[in-house]
């Protein structure tokens, strides 16, 4: 059975409420992309996950035509990308890097829909307090260290890694789930992606074709 919900304002402090990772995800949410080749643009996207173990994403721009599809698992991913017919495929985590597509975690990015907002694998080394909040220094897992701020509610609103910076605002319930309803991503200052989630389903069930992920035999290959 599906639980669907919106969001609403997340109420009580954060440390009383503890992230439960749900069983398999179903989340819509928008993408509102700053690029400085390709301009701004929008996209809708719709994320299935069984979280750490596999995730398929969608997106789609104006009157609802596929742009792009993520099938992921730990034996490796896909990407298509029906408006140029290329698609790229690898192993790991870590997508991306070639032909203009940024670098990105995908645990990282799709934690952000169950609530989890500090690097996946990574380590905390300190911490220091003040009135109005706490600073989190750690190590990423690709070495590269961190700085989080908790505010004084005890939600994690800003976290940097190198030249990005990314901002968690309005945190609210969906469902069971407690998360950022918007994340914002600012790389050398300036602001190149907001995700915005719309809702949120858990104890999804899907079909087995949301796992297989073909791809067209006129599709090129993107390289490095």
């Amino acid at each position: 059975m599906f639980i669907g919900c919106g969001p609403r304002l997340a109420k009580g402090p954060a440390e009383s409420l503890e992230v439960h990772l749900p069983d398999s995800l179903k989340a819509k949410f928008s993408i509102e992309v700053n690029d400085s080749v390709e301009g701004s643009h929008s996209l809708s996207g719709v994320l299935f996950a069984v979280p750490y173990k596999r995730y398929r994403m969608e997106f789609s721009g104006p009157m609802g035509i596929g742009v792009a599809s993520v099938l992921w698992s730990d034996t490796g991913w896909t990407l298509t990308v029906s408006t140029r017919k290329t698609y790229a495929v690898g192993k790991g985590y870590v997508l991306g890097g070639f032909a203009g597509i940024p670098v990105f975690d995908i645990h990282q990015i799709a934690a952000f829909f169950w609530g989890v907002t500090l690097p996946h694998g990574g380590t905390i080394d300190s911490t220091l307090d003040s009135l109005e909040n706490q600073k989190i220094y750690g190590t990423n897992a690709f070495g590269m260290p961190f700085v989080a701020t908790r505010n004084a509610d005890g939600r994690i609103v800003e976290l940097s890694q190198g030249p990005e910076r990314l901002e968690f605002v309005d945190y609210a319930e969906f469902g069971t789930l407690v998360a950022p309803a918007e994340t914002r991503a600012y790389r050398e200052g300036r602001n190149v992606l907001s995700i915005r989630i719309k809702k949120v389903q858990t104890d999804a069930e899907w079909g087995s074709g949301t796992w297989r992920l073909p791809v067209p035999e006129n599709y090129q290959l993107l390289k490095d």
